[in-house]
C-alpha cells in the first residue's frame, strides 16, 4: 500500500505539470480575473438600459433614461415623433375665464427655481408623458385666482387650506396659484413639498440660543427659490429697520432681496433670514405676499426626527416649522394671501385630530343646535376650500388633451369621457390612471 502511493503521488503531480493546471485558491482566482479583464462587475439594477441605433442597423447598449434614434434609418412603423400641442403659458394675463377647461403651460424656469427635477404630489408622470409641464385650468382655479387678486389689495384675516381626496388636484391649484402670483409680482414663497421637514431625509442639529432644532440647508433651498421667483418683487421693498446677521448689519434703506443673498452667503444664518423676512414681508404693503405650502398638514404631525435622548420630536420644535406655523395659525398678512394644501398620500403625518376636523364623520341632524354639536372637536383657525371631482366639461377637456397629446388614440366621445368619469368618480389622478394602465 505504502509502495503504491509513493508511485501514485510523483505520478499525479507530473500529470498536472502536463496538463497546465494550476491549483488556486478563491481569492487568487479573483484577482486573476480581474487583471486578466475577465472579471465584469455586478450590474446596476437601478438604472434603465436604453438603445442608440446607429446607422447600418447595429445598437449600442448604454446607462440612461431616454432612447435616441437616428430617424433617417429608423423604421417608420415603430417611431412616431412626439406630438407638442401647443398650449399658452399660465400668467395673470392668460388667467381668465377664456381658458376654463382647457390645458395650460407652466413655466419650467419657475419650477427649476423650486428644485431641480422635483414636482409636487405625482405631478411627475403627467409632465413626462405630455413633454411638457401642462396642468388643467378648472372652475376652481379661476375662483381662487379672483380670490387672490382681491386678497392682494386687502389680505384675509385667516389662511386658506385646500382640502379633499387624494388625486383631487390640490397640489396643482397650489402650483396654478403661486405661478400666477409670481408673474403678478408677488413675493411668493412657495414650498413644493414640507414631507422633507419631517420625514427624517434631511440634515438637522439642535439650535445654538434656543430649544428649536435647525435644518439649514432646507432654509436655504427655500430661499434660494425665493430669490429665483421673486427678485424683483424683494428688491421693491426696504427693511425700514436695521437687521443684524451674525457679525452683518444692514441698514434700514436696504431692501429684502439683499437681505436674502446675506442669508445666502452664510448657510448658518438662513434661519435668521428667514424669520426677518417673513416679519417684515407681513407687515408691508408695498408689494403683496403670496405663501404657499403644499402638504401643510406637516405642521402639526409628530416627525421621523428624534431629539439626543431619542424622544420623537413633533414638527413645531423644528425652527422652520415654527416659522410658518403662526400664518396657519391666526397671524395674517398686511397684503396678499396665505394658502396650504393637505396631503393624505402619508398617513403617518397626517394628525389624527386634524383630519377629523378637516373631514368630520357624518352625523344625524337633530332639534338641538347645542347638542349636535360636537365639543371635542375644536374649530379650525383657518378657511378651508374642498377641491372636488371634475365636472363634466373639465373631463371632456382633459380627455381632448391626452388625445392631442397622444396619450390615447381613440376618438373623444362623449360614451368614452363619460366611461372613464364614471370609473374614476371624477377624481383627475384616477382618470390619469386609467387611460396610461399599459404606460
Amino acid at each position: 500500500m505504502i509502495r503504491a502511493a509513493m508511485f501514485t503521488q510523483p505520478a499525479a503531480r507530473a500529470a498536472r505539470r502536463l496538463a497546465g493546471i494550476r491549483l488556486l485558491s478563491s481569492s487568487s482566482m479573483v484577482a486573476a480575473e480581474k487583471n486578466s479583464g475577465a472579471f465584469k462587475p455586478k450590474a446596476d439594477r437601478t438604472q434603465s438600459m436604453a438603445f442608440t441605433k446607429k446607422d447600418g442597423g447595429t445598437k449600442r447598449v448604454r446607462s440612461g433614461t431616454t432612447t435616441s434614434v437616428n430617424m433617417s434609418s429608423a423604421n417608420p412603423a415603430y417611431y412616431t415623433e412626439l406630438p407638442k400641442p401647443k398650449l399658452d403659458l399660465l400668467s395673470k394675463d392668460t388667467a381668465t375665464a377664456s381658458r376654463l377647461n382647457t390645458f395650460v403651460q407652466i413655466d419650467d424656469s419657475f419650477l427649476q427655481s423650486t428644485g431641480r427635477g422635483r414636482y409636487p404630489g405625482h405631478l411627475a408622470a403627467d409632465f413626462k408623458l405630455f413633454g411638457k409641464p401642462a396642468l388643467l385650468y378648472r372652475q376652481v382655479t379661476q375662483t381662487l385666482v379672483d380670490q387672490m387678486a382681491q386678497n392682494a389689495k386687502t389680505a384675509p384675516k385667516r389662511a386658506t387650506v385646500l382640502d379633499g381626496l387624494n388625486g383631487a388636484g390640490k397640489s396643482a391649484e397650489l402650483l396654478k396659484l403661486a405661478m400666477v402670483a409670481a408673474t403678478s409680482g408677488h413675493i411668493v414663497i412657495y414650498g413644493l413639498s414640507t414631507l422633507p421637514w419631517v420625514n427624517s431625509s434631511r440634515p438637522y442639529g439642535p439650535g445654538f440660543k434656543s430649544d428649536l432644532f435647525v435644518q439649514y440647508e432646507l432654509a436655504n433651498e427655500l430661499l434660494r427659490s425665493m430669490i429665483a421667483v421673486s427678485r424683483e418683487a424683494l428688491s421693491k421693498v426696504p427693511l425700514g429697520k436695521s437687521v443684524t446677521l451674525g457679525k452683518r448689519t444692514l441698514e434700514s434703506e436696504r431692501t429684502l432681496a439683499e437681505l436674502v443673498d446675506l442669508g445666502l452667503q452664510t448657510p448658518s444664518l438662513a434661519h435668521d433670514a428667514l424669520d426677518q423676512l417673513l416679519d417684515i414681508a407681513s407687515s408691508q404693503t408695498i408689494v403683496p405676499v403670496f405663501i404657499g405650502l403644499d402638504e401643510v398638514n406637516t405642521l402639526w404631525c409628530k416627525t421621523s426626527y428624534r431629539d439626543q435622548e431619542d424622544n420623537i420630536l413633533p414638527a413645531s420644535q423644528f425652527r422652520l416649522a415654527h416659522s410658518f406655523l403662526p400664518f396657519f395659525e391666526g397671524k395674517s398678512l398686511a397684503k396678499g394671501w396665505v394658502v396650504g394644501a393637505t396631503s393624505y398620500a402619508e398617513v403617518r403625518f397626517m394628525p389624527n385630530d386634524l383630519k377629523t376636523r378637516l373631514c368630520p364623520p357624518p352625523t344625524i341632524p337633530i332639534a338641538n343646535p347645542d347638542l349636535a354639536r360636537d365639543p371635542g372637536v375644536a374649530e379650525l383657525p383657518f378657511d378651508v376650500v374642498k377641491i372636488e371631482r371634475l365636472s363634466s366639461p373639465e373631463a371632456w377637456g382633459l380627455m381632448q388633451f391626452y388625445q392631442k397629446a397622444n396619450i390615447i388614440t381613440t376618438p373623444v366621445t362623449e360614451g368614452l369621457v363619460a366611461k372613464k368619469w364614471v370609473y374614476a368618480n371624477g377624481n383627475p389622478r384616477q382618470m390619469f390612471a386609467g387611460v396610461t394602465t399599459y404606460f
